[in-house]
């Protein structure tokens, strides 16, 4: 008898790093002119951890009701399925209306313009974890994630940090490195979403779930995972040569360790036993992370002189 699962299990919390790693993109390019803003920073990462929490429990609830057969393939006991129902659920619903108040929150921060935004995310993620054909279920699955996490998140929160102290003055100069890293991070989000599909080919396929690597194939997965992986380092490089950082190569250092992680992910598809895929899943997501978090590290200190007015503990 299956084992009840654990609420890792459920919510998939390797899947928030992809989220988090999103936003500190966003603010790593928001350094770069000397915007950064802690608050809104951080909000937008609490929001976009419950609205990923939401929307993978309504993913599994969406699943269990329909019988699709994800639920059963990950060992999820569905023996008190009414249990279950009313669990996920609810789980889903309470991360939302998290979600919701920080939203409202970054919307009083960010002006009109953010509710568009939280509009767009909410009706893409209904669509891509709900709906009738759920996107994650289909090919197009891992073009949501381009989008949500890529240009949505990223320049999201770069603009909202740039205009906190000057609502409704936007300087379109601000936000350009965000476009170009809302791209990078839309493809490394590709193909941790095509890692799922990867590592789940058999059984996706055996539930008629026919992902990007359901439809072209393990092989040609392997080949666009590997390209993408050159494809956003040379948009990287694009990037920094473009705006004439002049950090003598250091910004373009985490795109090229990134680069080397997923030429590893790479090797490990073609060598591992199929039975450890689900452990690259883990690591594509974390890489999402790392190339947000060297960012902003790296963009934090040799960015612009900080503009802001605010400070905090008399700093």
């Amino acid at each position: 008898m299956a084992k009840e699962p654990s609420l890792f299990t459920r919510a998939r919390f390797s899947s928030l790093l992809t989220g988090i790693g999103a936003v500190l993109a966003g603010t790593a390019c928001a350094s770069l002119s000397g915007n950064s803003e802690l608050i809104p920073a951080s909000l937008c990462i609490v929001f976009v951890v419950f609205a990923q929490l939401s929307a993978n429990f309504y993913y599994r609830y969406v699943d269990l009701k329909r019988n699709s057969g994800t639920y059963i393939d990950h060992r999820i006991s569905t023996k008190s399925k009414k249990g279950q129902f009313n669990f996920l659920k609810e789980c889903s619903l309470a991360m939302f209306f998290i979600a919701l108040m920080i939203g409202l929150a970054l919307a009083s921060m960010g002006g009109w313009w953010t509710l568009l935004i939280g509009g767009f995310i909410f009706v893409a993620a209904w669509l891509t974890c709900g709906g009738s054909t759920p996107l994650l279920r289909t090919p197009f699955g891992a073009v949501s994630s381009f989008i949500l996490f890529g240009p949505v998140c990223v320049i999201g929160t770069c603009m909202l940090q740039v205009v906190h102290e000057s609502i409704g003055r936007i300087n379109w100069s601000y936000i350009i490195p965000a476009v170009y890293m809302g791209v990078v991070i839309g493809l490394m989000s590709f193909n941790a979403t095509m890692l799922y599909g990867y590592a789940n080919y058999t059984t996706d396929l055996r539930n008629s779930k026919v992902t990007l690597v359901g439809a072209v194939g393990r092989r040609w997965g392997r080949i666009i995972f590997l390209l993408n992986g050159f494809l956003y380092t040379a948009i990287t490089v694009i990037m920094c040569l473009q705006l004439n950082l002049e950090l003598n190569g250091v910004d373009m250092l985490p795109s090229v360790i990134c680069l080397f992680v997923d030429i590893y992910i790479w090797w490990q598809m073609r060598t591992r036993p199929r039975y450890q895929y689900a452990q690259l899943i883990d690591l594509g997501n974390f890489n999402v992370f790392l190339m947000g978090l060297l960012s902003y590290i790296i963009f934090e200190i040799t960015g612009h002189a900080d503009l802001s007015q605010m400070s905090f503990f008399g700093l």
